[in-house]
């Protein structure tokens, strides 16, 4: 299993001392039905060389919606994302140290590109030859290792957003709102949510598990499936029926293929995590795990990043 990354918003345009730049970009594919596998690559004019697309993060931006948008922009195709894949480091020139997060990107749809100063080619060429085109033997390493990467389909595990204190709510603790930051870090999980394309949502039955993933459903108008056994009053003290709930909705994200999000408390995420063989890891709120599931089942790769107002 890939190491696990944490990462949150990009702080574009303030850089700080010793830091790279931060940037997204993927490894995007599709089955032709003559030519067999194909990779989209680009062709910078400025440059004059051939590389996978990427780009760098914008004011309030996390990574992983950096990368969709940056594929979209720089191809014309909409994806989703799949496994990580490495991150490369290099010096950009006078910017300095740049650093690329990369992920496989999972085709959704597609337009056509016009032409314009940065990017003038778009190309879906078979494996074979979009290697010999590529000019960096990074882009080389990349598309290699994506494609000896086995399907899989994401599985999020979110913990709620930032909620008032308990001191200050006299109702049923089920009932507690967020606060003015939870509210500010549920918009700001959405665009995350979207990168990885989920289309089902499942949460506690607690207010603040559905008010985190609501501004998603209501964006995308998507239902949300509620559960009490995975609120902290149910949850916390039954393993059992946590981890049975949790391979029921693993179960059912491989069957329908369908990209899915879990938002649940922090008593209850050793039980999830447990029944999903992984390791216990304690996330902060807002924070969430994506898992890279595998057609049996398996986490085959595990991501950490977090809603960070």
């Amino acid at each position: 299993m890939p190491s696990l990354s944490v990462t949150g918003i990009g702080k574009n345009g303030v850089r700080t001392p010793g830091r790279p730049i931060l940037a997204g970009g993927a490894v995007v594919t599709r089955a032709h039905p003559l030519r067999g596998t194909e990779v989209v690559i680009i062709h910078r004019k400025r440059y004059d060389d051939w590389t996978l697309p990427k780009g760098k993060v914008e004011a309030g931006e996390s990574l992983p919606a950096c990368a969709v948008r940056e594929v979209q922009e720089e191809t014309g195709v909409t994806i989703r994302l799949g496994v990580p894949l490495d991150s490369i480091s290099y010096e950009a020139g006078n910017a300095g140290a740049k650093k690329v997060d990369y992920w496989g990107g999972v085709v959704l749809d597609s337009v056509r590109r016009a032409p314009d100063a940065e990017v003038d080619v778009v190309s879906w060429l078979p494996v074979r030859a979009a290697l010999a085109r590529l000019t960096y033997s990074h882009d080389h390493f990349l598309v290699q290792q994506y494609l000896d990467q086995p399907p899989t389909t994401p599985l999020i595990i979110v913990r709620h957003v930032k909620a008032m204190d308990r001191k200050d709510w006299s109702r049923k603790d089920a009932t507690r709102p967020l606060n003015t930051r939870g509210r500010r870090q549920a918009k700001i999980l959405s665009p995350m949510l979207s990168a990885y394309g989920v289309t089902a949502l499942v949460s506690s039955t607690s207010t603040r598990c559905i008010s985190t993933l609501m501004p998603y459903a209501h964006q995308h108008e998507l239902n949300l499936e509620t559960y009490s056994q995975l609120s902290e009053e149910e949850g916390e003290n039954d393993p059992k029926g946590v981890s049975g709930l949790i391979r029921k909705i693993r179960a059912a994200t491989l069957k329908s293929g369908q990209p899915t999000a879990v938002c649940v408390h922090r008593p209850v995420l050793p039980h999830i995590l447990d029944a999903l063989d992984i390791v216990p890891i304690t996330l902060g709120t807002g924070e969430f795990l994506v898992a890279h599931l595998t057609a049996e089942g398996t986490v085959h790769a595990l991501e950490r990043h977090r809603a960070q107002d």
